[in-house]
């Protein structure tokens, strides 16, 4: 009984530490897909809400709690304009216009939606992507690529926010 007791003990101490020991990460996922029918391309970015807030708190002084009931009037106008100051697409050396189409809670995630302008079938597509870089010296974030058939993922993060990929087919 008393190994049971000290057992007890000793496990509900040592569960809250492991707590205080976890590691917090910072990662983004973006999906870049070439749509044959449209000719655009369709961007859904994932990203932790409470980062995305810390940013535009830094960057314009207002809380915007979003996808939260608390989201004041005008959040979606300040997380299109950080997303179009830090995410940028070229298609075949050609930059391309973007459009911010919205946004989607997910648990304890977001979904921001792009569309790009019709482009033609890309070649080659460069990708830039500082966003929360700036906030979070560990902040990664990963960009898949469709286009038909053919798909490539690339990692970026504070110093490499930028790639260029040749697709193939």
């Amino acid at each position: 009984m008393k190994r049971l007791l000290i057992g007890s003990i000793v496990a509900a101490l040592l569960i809250p530490a492991g707590s205080w020991v976890a590691h917090e990460f910072y990662v983004s996922l973006t999906e870049i897909r070439y749509n044959g029918d449209t000719e655009r391309l369709e961007i859904s970015m994932r990203i932790f809400p409470d980062d995305l807030d810390r940013a535009l708190k830094i960057r314009h002084g207002i809380s915007t709690h979003l996808a939260t009931r608390l989201e004041p009037p005008g959040a979606d106008s300040l997380l299109a304009q950080y997303l179009y100051d830090h995410f940028s697409v070229e298609v075949n050396d050609n930059e391309v216009d973007l459009v911010f189409l919205g946004k989607e809670p997910e648990s304890d995630a977001i979904w921001c939606y792009l569309e790009s302008e019709p482009v033609p079938l890309p070649s080659g597509i460069r990708v830039k992507n500082s966003i929360l870089t700036g906030e979070f010296r560990d902040q990664v974030n990963i960009v898949q690529i469709y286009v038909g058939d053919w798909n490539r993922g690339i990692l970026l993060s504070a110093g490499r926010e930028s790639d260029t990929l040749k697709i193939v087919r």
